[in-house]
């Protein structure tokens, strides 16, 4: 316990690569999708429901899950999980048809929810209360670098040495995480159950962020799930796919990065400029082109890879009593959207085709930032007495941080 409390760059260095791993392994198949539609002998519409159902599996199981290894320290619980990933992985470069690629995921999936829901606790324990928003950043940064170089390099790993190298690399790296966990990552005392659910969910603010949250999962993964297909479309080589996945990450470490710098100050103003990128960049993607469109895309990825760290730290802080119900409810609402997302995006693709996946993907977003917005109104509206207004401005609640009467 001693080590990462003296050093906790060594403790958020293990959680980042830790993300970076699960997300990989998470959205993998999306970069994936003609080589394991061919390999599998599935449709890719099929295939994306290899992300889809993982998501599924998290918002079915994180829960009861959650309370059973409620008194489990955390950092034997990330040991345990990191050992499915490096199995799941495993069996999935493997997997001789679907049914068992889909085993192979339900693997997987089965803890990534529970690690996610006490990741940001986690990483926030290591450092001290004011420096929270930016230790959460930095896992979140994670994400981005999946996004960044997990998916783009997979997928060129898959080109040249077929898709399921890139599972069996995963699997490697798991295990790997699973030793370099034990060794360096302090113990920490298990987060009370998430019994407070319903509490969490009377706080308003909790209620915001657990919509808007869905909201934007959805949007993302109606059209990212399938944006190889979409931009496969128009580019039959392929180059200017594995370019846009590169600056929709590379732009997203620039989108975690600056969220770290704004998380500390407060979620709800800049909740809504992202939010707004966001759905502007996905709404005039169809009608760019050539290097417009890669633009366009970096915006999108800087906007998207903001959000999950503004979002995850909006909810920790709107209910610092409640930490552990907060963070289950921020991560079941990520993976509802991204299941709706998947199978939303899948069913377009299927009937109407790639083209009009943006609109449908601009939408949920839309509702979001909407959402939001509505709640900061509410908010501002309803008189509070002053401590709690100071508590809500310390915590960045849009339902406490209200005006002076």
């Amino acid at each position: 316990m001693e080590l990462t409390a003296r050093r906790p760059a060594v403790g958020l260095a293990v959680l980042f690569t830790v993300a970076l791993t699960t997300i990989t392994t998470e959205t993998l198949p999306m970069g994936l999708l003609p080589q394991m539609s061919d390999g599998l002998g599935a449709s890719q519409d099929r295939i994306g429901w290899l992300v889809g159902g993982y998501s599924l599996v998290i918002i079915v199981i994180t829960m009861p899950l959650a309370t059973m290894t409620a008194r489990l320290d955390r950092r034997r619980l990330l040991v345990l999980i990191m050992g499915l990933f490096a199995v799941g992985n495993a069996l999935l470069a493997i997997a001789p048809n679907y049914p068992t690629a889909l085993l192979a995921r339900l693997v997987t999936a089965s803890g990534h929810g529970v690690l996610w829901s006490a990741m940001a606790g986690y990483a926030a324990s290591l450092v001290t209360r004011d420096k929270a928003g930016r230790a959460v950043a930095v896992v979140f940064a994670g994400n981005s670098a999946a996004l960044t170089a997990g998916v783009p390099l997979g997928t060129l790993l898959g080109q040249a040495a077929g898709w399921r190298t890139g599972f069996a690399v995963l699997s490697g790296l798991s295990a790997l995480l699973l030793v370099a966990a034990r060794i360096l990552l302090p113990e920490q005392a298990a987060s009370p159950a998430p019994s407070g659910l319903r509490g969490a969910l009377r706080l308003p603010s909790v209620r915001i962020v657990t919509a808007a949250t869905a909201l934007v999962m959805l949007g993302q993964f109606t059209l990212h799930t399938y944006l190889v297909p979409y931009l496969g479309d128009a580019d039959q080589s392929g180059r200017a796919t594995t370019v846009a996945l590169f600056v929709f990450g590379a732009a997203g470490i620039l989108g975690v990065w600056a969220a770290g710098l704004l998380a500390d100050r407060g979620t709800g103003r800049y909740l809504l400029v992202t939010l707004g990128l966001h759905v502007a960049a996905i709404a005039v993607l169809p009608v760019t082109g050539g290097a417009v469109t890669i633009a366009v895309i970096a915006v999108w990825g800087l906007a998207y890879a903001a959000l999950p760290t503004l979002l995850q730290t909006f909810a920790l802080k709107t209910a610092p009593h409640a930490v552990a119900a907060a963070s289950t409810l921020f991560i079941i609402a990520f993976n509802l959207g991204i299941t709706a997302g998947s199978t939303l995006g899948g069913q377009t693709l299927r009937l109407l085709g790639p083209g009009p996946l943006p609109v449908a993907a601009a939408l949920p977003v839309l509702a979001a930032a909407a959402t939001i917005a509505a709640g900061l109104h509410r908010a501002r509206k309803l008189p509070r007495p002053a401590h709690a207004r100071q508590a809500g401005a310390a915590t960045g609640d849009p339902a406490a941080a209200r005006q002076r009467a």
